[in-house]
């Protein structure tokens, strides 16, 4: 049966959760095995530098499955290998990676699958990237029947809340662990960062952020909350803050968006809007929803931590990025970095699907939106 509503929006608030606390993965997964009829499930990563996939987290999975697996298996995990090739946000069944048939023949399935009750699997690629590679894995045993399109449906629609709740989580425990604290972390970016209470109030901004208030230029900080000078543009403001706001309660089944908020003569602010719950980030009150606001005319390049925390490119995908923002072609960037046309043109994919754009022009405007972005590799002060 179709998820109903009520179901996707608790599913919503416990992934959201998850994005908080790295401990509520495990209650996440479990609720969203229930949704889907597994019987058991798992968040299964492969990190940089890694060579072999590690079970993150888990709902029913035997502990001693989880053991065997890190100390053994995982490196005969076929499912995992192809998913490998399989972009963000691609869901799929297991017979989808490869059959039954061909599958028993192999160690894994003989030794462990059967063992330990493992026969289908539901997967959705959470990040495929030079960084980091997660799938949220979900499993039956052989009295079951393969997922359908139903269950593969609930997955498809948590894709795009997955991979953002994933990459907020990592993000922000990254600079967390480089800076010592949060609000020193968003002191480090040039991007202006507002994180919003469940009612739209502010609850905290970053250095950036507040100055870009104080002009009183397009973007205001009223009693309410956040807000754009221009009528149609604050109603549009306020109502993806509250989608977002109340996607963590069950009132919103939105992952955010993107608002352009107008200037009296300079280029329109991009404020884009995503739902987080972390409750340990802040110590007055809870946030619900982050606002990142780029400014276009800002004469020096996004920092790589930006980069990373907005759209979760990898250092490389950054260097390239930043190139193509100074409007390199990218054969000419192959040479300028030492690596293949080929190379590179992977990296521009990766970049296009994490940042939403589809050709350079528009990842020029995205991220520079000026022609006289000063030419420097890396982290600007």
């Amino acid at each position: 049966m179709p998820a109903t509503s009520e179901t996707l929006s608790k599913l919503l608030g416990s992934l959201y959760d998850a994005a908080a606390d790295p401990a509520l993965w495990d209650p996440f997964l479990a609720q969203l095995a229930q949704s889907t009829g597994a019987r058991s499930a798992g968040l299964v990563m492969l990190g940089v530098g890694q060579n072999a996939f590690r079970i993150a987290a888990s709902w029913e999975l035997d502990p001693e499955a989880n053991r065997l697996y890190e100390e053994h298996y995982c490196s005969m995990d076929v499912w995992a290998q192809r998913g490998l090739s399989k972009p963000a946000g691609y869901v799929c069944n297991s017979e989808a990676l490869i059959s039954l048939e061909e599958i028993a023949t192999t160690e894994i399935y003989n030794d462990f699958m059967v063992r330990f009750g493992i026969e289908h699997g539901l997967f959705g690629m959470v990040e495929n990237s030079q960084s980091r590679w997660a799938s949220v894995s979900l499993y039956r045993d052989s009295s079951s029947s393969a997922f359908q399109s139903s269950e593969l449906d609930i997955l498809r629609f948590l894709a795009p809340h997955m991979q953002r709740a994933l990459r907020l989580h990592l993000q922000f425990s990254e600079l967390k662990a480089r800076s010592g604290g949060l609000e020193k972390a968003l002191d480090m970016l040039s991007t202006g960062i507002i994180l919003l209470g469940s009612k739209g109030e502010i609850v905290l901004m970053n250095r950036s952020a507040s100055a870009l208030l104080s002009e009183r230029d397009g973007l205001l900080t009223t009693c309410a909350g956040l807000r754009a000078e221009r009528l149609a543009e604050s109603s549009l403001l306020e109502e993806k803050i509250r989608q977002a706001a109340s996607t963590l309660n069950g009132k919103s089944l939105s992952a955010g968006g993107t608002v352009m908020v107008s200037r009296r003569s300079r280029p329109p602010l991009q404020v884009q809007i995503s739902p987080i719950n972390n409750e340990r980030i802040v110590t007055s009150e809870p946030i619900a929803a982050i606002a990142f606001v780029n400014d276009p005319l800002r004469r020096q390049r996004p920092p790589q931590e930006m980069l990373q925390l907005l759209y979760g490119l990898t250092p490389a995908e950054c260097r390239v990025a930043l190139l193509l923002g100074d409007g390199h072609s990218p054969r000419k960037i192959g040479q300028m970095v030492g690596v293949s046309f080929n190379t590179v043109r992977s990296q521009m994919k990766s970049i296009f699907s994490k940042t939403g754009v589809k050709r350079q022009g528009e990842l020029i405007r995205l991220l520079m939106s000026n022609s006289e972005v000063a030419v420097q590799l890396g982290p600007t002060a």
